[in-house]
């Protein structure tokens, strides 16, 4: 057996794509040599044999690239494809679908080179960022920004700073025409922060002309504290995003802006590691309460790394005014946070008086950051020359969840201001202690309650309950005066108005939720207000469950054929919505509607945005939404994609999914969305192969069902290969897919998914598993949807792990080949990048076909064009072999 080298890049002719016909601005394309990638270079005449290799040995090769029109499909998607944003006007917490005035659009640039991944990166605590820029790494940034009126669909493209490689974290005001983002400085580790301004009357949506006129200015961050520019000190001040965004506004009726910023007087560089640490020990105590984990990557190992993590989280808060420069007030320190505190999160009350903010106290080598101990406190912004703090609750380290679903904290959890008084605190509270399913219990399982602060004593009332639920709570709207609770287990999930109200709806299935059938409009009113609520239909099939009597004229509206539409929001007049629209060759766009006309034939209409093709190599593609059953009669789905080119004989057929699971088949084989979505495709996507003349089989249905008291993955395998049997049958009779053909592949789970098809059938000829795990019992504290330990369910764990079907895998009477890949740098806590090296060893030792490719500086989602162009190229080859000779293949490029 042997693996072939990779042809050497140099040998391949460069591609030129152009990027903004605007600008005329062209890239050369070129694919970068990583020296990690390989020990030694291998050179090969042009006209000398394709050299071969011993399975046994490692292939050290460049990155290579892949035919033309693939490549293309892949770039331009990234090249060309704008990424809208909204502006949300209203509830600062986003409980509500709001109105917006504004859309924003902003250019992503391309895939980044693998020189950004290689970037030095901290990982702590299940945190990774990078310790210069004190920001998440391998962040995206927009490099060019437009603000379009969503009244007259007239935009303005804005000019950024002239030091800006780009920009991240726009946030509009909730009142005022105007937002904030900041700016990532060129060749510099910091940010700065921006506001972006309407000039002009801020309450006056649009001057009706399009002259609308936008302008930003800098927001200085360094005036005002200790007498003068930062104190003497020399130094700007650096905002911290390693915890999320480092800023957010006060309220509604204010300009103030909380920032998190990095104490003038810390150090500039961790503490240096002791050379000498001694050993890290933990320990569990006679007698402790059980405390369960999943297999968390990136903990804390000893104190070293506590130090590190408490340096890097520190910061100080700032309050700073975004209002107009000619009458902005100096920058004031938050005094509860000076000399720095482990912020984790804040909160601002409706009247902007107050913060809620959480702040880490404790650490844990077990758990990630979100379970470390915490201090949860109210703090009094108009008391800036004193710290007034209330506490509201003092949390010890969440190590002790089990494992169960449904179970959670026994702590309280979910803290917040209420949104319609001014400072009074809910939370909720596990009253049966937080356990699971695998725990009888009856009656109260959640509570929330409210404990209202008193603004002259500045102290906290006695707890009182505002609701008694039987299930877990999930969250409340207090503006509808509704709220939700779940039991994943049983997948039930309900909807009620307040104490003593009648329920509004009971969904049995938790998949009614997962389909988005309805979405509730609340427009955008004061507290004292009336709210209007509506229902915006998807395309799930519940015309059955509606009353034509609540339609507008008594009648249900038409269906719009041909295209896919979607709310967005509900505009200010209470009469309009956003909507986005497209349809298979129309990209999404925006649109605005008068709900009036929905009853008339000529409804008026706002085009926002005007989106082209982004992957004009996709054009002619065919799609279909197809229904085909499992043998035990579940009803089953797939996307279905034909090429341009198609003419009616059997074509190899490339199939891709992921399992999921579900509690019974009526929600398994549910309809799941709409053959009028447009054609595109992910870099992920094997759509890519429809341009190649490949069938493809996307999002095949693999349902793991488990009727009542039964485990799902009990009967993982059987079902899986039932559905897998059902989809290959289907293509088959229709005389579009040749059996002796077929490929099946996924990423993650579906990785996992493909290692058993390939252990438990002949249907196909070759696999792809990318990022996936393999051996169950390397993730012994639950996994997926599985929520047993593998001392509760051993035989599952094993069952369920390729690696220990591999000798089966062998036997099997048409041996499909396997191509294995996976990102180096996996951060998922199931998918160690030993899964995918364990596995490939396995595979080698019975002599199976297979290929190991470990992406460098990869996470679990790749993100370098040179990674992504390689995995295409990979798979391209591996399924080269099961294409007729008269497919066009296309020529190779570097890119």
């Amino acid at each position: 057996m042997s693996t072939r080298l990779a042809t050497p890049i140099n040998s391949y002719p460069s591609l030129r794509l152009q990027l903004n016909k605007a600008t005329a601005v062209t890239l050369v394309i070129v694919c970068v040599y990583d020296v990690l990638y390989r020990n030694q270079k291998k050179k090969d005449d042009d006209d000398a044999d394709p050299t071969h290799a011993n399975a046994a040995d490692v292939v050290d090769v460049e990155f290579v690239v892949l035919p033309r029109a693939i490549g293309r499909t892949i770039l331009v998607r990234f090249l060309t494809d704008p990424r809208p944003h909204l502006r949300r006007d209203g509830c600062p917490t986003n409980t509500t679908i709001t109105t917006p005035r504004w859309l924003i659009v902003t250019q992503e640039p391309p895939l980044p080179s693998i020189e950004l991944l290689a970037k030095p990166e901290v990982k702590l605590a299940g945190l990774r960022f990078d310790p210069h820029s004190l920001a998440p790494s391998r962040m995206d940034y927009a490099t060019s920004l437009e603000v379009k009126s969503v009244i007259t669909g007239r935009g303005q493209v804005i000019d950024l700073p002239r030091n800006s490689e780009g920009i991240r974290y726009a946030k509009f005001h909730p009142t005022r025409s105007y937002f904030v983002f900041a700016s990532k400085v060129t060749n510099e580790p910091r940010f700065e922060l921006y506001k972006c301004e309407r000039l002009g009357d801020h309450d006056i949506v649009d001057d009706g002309d399009g002259a609308t006129t936008w302008s930003i200015r800098e927001i200085s961050l360094d005036s005002g504290i200790d007498g003068g520019t930062n104190g003497g000190r020399g130094r700007r001040r650096r905002m911290n995003f390693i915890s999320g965004c480092a800023y957010q506004f006060v309220g509604e009726d204010s300009d103030d802006l909380l920032v998190r910023i990095v104490p003038d007087d810390w150090p500039s560089s961790p503490p240096s590691e002791p050379p000498s640490a001694g050993p890290a020990i933990q320990v569990v105590e006679r007698g402790a309460r059980r405390a369960p984990g999943r297999t968390y990557q990136d903990l804390l190992k000893n104190d070293y790394d506590a130090d590190k993590l408490r340096h890097f989280l520190t910061t100080e808060v700032l309050l700073v005014d975004a209002g107009p420069a000619s009458s902005s007030k100096p920058v004031r320190l938050v005094p509860q946070t000076a000399g720095g505190r482990l912020v984790r999160d804040l909160q601002t009350s409706p009247c902007g008086r107050f913060v809620l903010a959480q702040t880490t106290t404790s650490f844990s080598y077990s758990v990630p950051i979100g379970r470390f101990g915490r201090d949860v406190e109210i703090w009094d912004l108009e008391s800036l020359d004193r710290p007034v703090v209330v506490r509201v609750a003092s949390l010890p380290v969440d190590d002790e969840i089990p494992l169960n679903y449904d179970a959670c904290s026994r702590h309280p959890r979910k803290f917040h201001f209420h949104p319609c008084r001014d400072h009074s605190v809910v939370y909720a509270v596990a009253t049966d202690g937080g356990i699971g399913l695998s725990v009888s219990f009856e009656g109260e399982r959640d509570a929330l309650f409210c404990q209202d602060l008193d603004v002259d004593t500045m102290t906290l009332g006695d707890p009182i309950k505002l609701v008694s639920l039987e299930w877990r709570y999930s969250d409340i709207d207090f503006k509808r005066n509704r709220d939700s609770e779940f039991w994943r287990s049983t997948g039930g999930a309900i909807a009620w108005n307040g104490s003593g109200c009648s329920t509004i709806r009971l969904a049995v299935r938790r998949d009614f939720f997962r389909l988005g059938i309805v979405r509730s409009l609340t427009s955008l009113t004061s507290k004292e207000e009336t709210i209007t609520t509506r229902l915006w239909r998807s395309s799930a099939p519940l015309e059955g469950e509606l009353d034509p009597s609540k339609e507008v004229n008594g009648v249900m509206p038409t269906k719009r054929n041909d295209v896919y539409e979607s709310l967005v929001c509900l505009m200010k007049d209470n009469d309009s919505i956003m909507i986005s629209r497209e349809s298979k060759t129309t990209p999404q766009n925006f649109f605005i509607l008068k709900l009036s006309d929905l009853s008339k034939n000529n409804m008026s209409e706002l085009q926002i945005t005007d989106f082209k093709h982004p992957q004009p190599d996709l054009i002619g593609i065919t799609k279909e939404l197809v229904q085909y059953k499992r043998e035990d009669g579940v009803q089953l789905t797939a996307n279905l994609y034909l090429p341009a080119d198609y003419d009616g004989t059997a074509r190899p057929t490339l199939f891709w999914a992921y399992p999921r699971e579900f509690k019974d088949a009526n929600a398994a084989g549910q309809v799941k969305g709409s053959m009028h979505r447009f054609v595109s495709a992910h870099w992920a996507s094997p759509i890519h192969w429809a341009v190649k003349g490949w069938v493809i089989m996307d999002d095949f249905s693999l349902p793991i069902i488990g009727e009542g008291d039964a485990q799902p993955n009990d009967t993982f395998i059987e079902q899986l290969v039932s559905g897998a049997t059902a989809a290959v049958n289907y293509v088959t009779g229709r005389g579009i897919c040749d059996p002796r053909r077929c490929a099946v592949g996924g990423h993650s789970y579906g990785a996992f998914m493909t290692a058993h098809l390939l252990s438990h059938t002949s249907l196909f000829a070759a696999g792809i598993s990318r990022s996936g795990a393999f051996n169950r019992t390397l993730t012994p504290m639950s996994f997926q949807s599985e929520d047993r330990s593998i001392w509760e369910a051993p035989k599952t764990y094993i069952n369920m792990s390729p690696l220990m079907h591999v000798k089966k895998y062998s036997l099997q009477d048409r041996v499909g080949k396997m191509l294995v890949i996976h990102g180096a740098a996996d951060e998922n806590d199931g998918t160690f990048p030993m899964q995918s090296e364990r596995y490939f060893a396995a595979l080698k030792a019975f002599g199976i076909e297979s290929r190991l490719v470990i992406l460098p500086h990869e996470r679990h989602s790749y993100r370098a064009r040179e990674s992504i162009l390689h995995m295409a190229w990979e798979q391209e080859e591996w399924l080269r072999s099961l294409e007729h000779d008269h497919l066009d293949t296309g020529s190779t490029a570097a890119v």
